[in-house]
This record gives structure tokens, sequence and C-alpha cells, in this order.
């Protein structure tokens, strides 16, 4: 039997290969049938009515790319999931490739959701709740999608989330405290790895983290150092293209000038 280039560890809680996330996928999706929130949501209380499921969340904190393999996994596996993205990350959904990466998610068959900072918001002048629907409104518009569901960032600290109007919060009690919910945050599962809880629960809300999980099974820190170094290259070669760039526009300034004023007329 070939043996996989990266060593897996014995204990699945701590196994956090891609090749232990797929074995996750094919063991949810043979017990319970999956749901995202967009859903889950319409449903409402409904939902209970439901024998078995699991809700299948992502909350992406730092790594559109890292999301959009979790994406993959799911859509080769017939899962639908919801991804929540952030303003305000090391991430910008509105950058050109980042947007490209969000309409990718969706074209594979996900939704994706708000995940809102209550202490960014709260430092601002305006009302948080206003914002966070204004930021709802603009990502609908952006990719012609429908949101049906926000995830405050770091619940824990701040300890309260915000009552959104349209949408559903993860942390609703309906979806944490009515159902079963399991998270690998920082890659602890706090009751063991999902798969050994199926038995257990018949209807689970999973959240799973996008830097969590790599075909090597790393922990999370060499990830997130490893993510810094690739953002770093990015805005590296990025710097040098925007470089050659102004050089050739500085090299060009008096024809591109007269081109300016004919276009827009004469200057004031």
């Amino acid at each position: 039997m070939k043996q996989p280039i990266f060593p897996r560890p014995n204990d699945p809680d701590h196994d956090f290969s891609l090749g232990h996330y797929r074995e996750i996928l094919e063991r949810i999706t043979a017990s319970h049938p999956t749901l995202s929130f967009a859903e889950a949501a319409p449903l409402g209380r409904g939902l209970l009515t439901r024998d078995r499921f699991v809700i299948m969340r992502h909350d992406v904190e730092f790594s559109l790319e890292g999301a959009l393999t979790l994406a993959n996994e799911d859509h080769a596996a017939g899962v639908r999931s919801t991804f929540f993205l952030q303003f305000g990350s090391d991430y910008n959904i509105f950058e050109q490739e980042s947007a490209t990466q969000v309409k990718r998610l969706l074209e594979l068959g996900h939704d994706i959701g708000l995940h809102y900072d209550v202490g960014l918001l709260e430092r601002s002048n305006a009302d948080p709740v206003v914002l966070a629907r204004q930021m709802i409104d603009l990502m609908e518009s952006f990719w012609s999608t429908k949101i049906h569901a926000v995830s405050p960032h770091f619940p824990m600290r701040f300890g309260r989330r915000l009552e959104i109007p349209g949408v559903v919060d993860a942390y609703d009690p309906l979806y944490f405290s009515e159902i079963k919910y399991l998270s690998d945050s920082t890659q602890v599962w706090r009751e063991g790895v999902v798969t050994s809880l199926l038995d257990r629960y018949d209807r689970i809300q999973l959240l799973t983290h996008e830097y969590h999980w790599s075909e090597e099974g790393h922990r999370f820190d060499v990830l997130l150092l490893r993510e810094a170094m690739q953002k770093y290259r990015r805005l590296y070669q990025r710097a040098e293209e925007n470089i050659v760039r102004f050089r050739q526009g500085l090299s060009l300034r008096a024809e591109r000038d007269r081109q300016f004023r004919k276009r827009f007329g004469p200057s004031s």
C-alpha cells in the first residue's frame, strides 16, 4: 500500500490533513443529509421537523485560496456549504483575484454570508446594525446573490451578536442550542472529531475554518506563517509590476497628457 507523502497522526482528533477532511465528508454524507444556510434558513423552525442533517459552515478568517480549496472538496463530495466572509480581514473580497475566487465559490453551488466584526462596527460613528446590513446589500449586489445568514467574528471575545434584519445569525439559539454545534476552532475538537459524534447527534451545525486544513496537515501556526509569506510574495510582485507600469507611464507622459486634454477638454 502506498504511504502518504506526509504521514498523518494516528489520533484523528489531531489530523487536519485534506485527506482526513475528505474522509470526514464521506462519513457525514453517508449518515446525514447536508444543508447550507441558504437551504436551512428559509425553513425557520421547520428545520427541526427533519430527523437528521448537518449544516455545513465555513468562517473564512485569513485565506480565500484556502476557502476555495475546501469549497472544491465539498463540491466533489456533493455538499453545499456557506462561506462567511469578512470586511477588514487579511484579504479584500473586492480585490480582483479575491472577487474571482468568491465568484467561483458561488459557481460551485455554495452560498456566502457576512462574517461581521462587532468591534469594528462599534468603533464607527454609525449604527452597527445599519452598517452590517449595508455590507450585506453590497455583497448581494456585487455578486448578484442572496445572503441568508451572518456569523460574528470572535463571538467569545465580544459575547454578543447583532440582530440584523433579513438574515439569520449562525449563533441564533435555533442553530446553536437546539441543534448540536461542533467546531474545529484553533484545531481543537472540544468533544472529539465530528465523525466520532455522528451516531450521537442527529442535528448538527458544523463549523470549520479554512486555515486549519492543508494537504500536509500542518499545525495552524505553520499555516498562518506560510499564508503570510505567500501574501508577501504577491504584494512584492504587484509592487514590481506597478513600478514597471509607472515608469512606462512617465516615459509617455507628454503624449498621454495631450490625449487626456483632448478627451476631457482644456484644463482650467
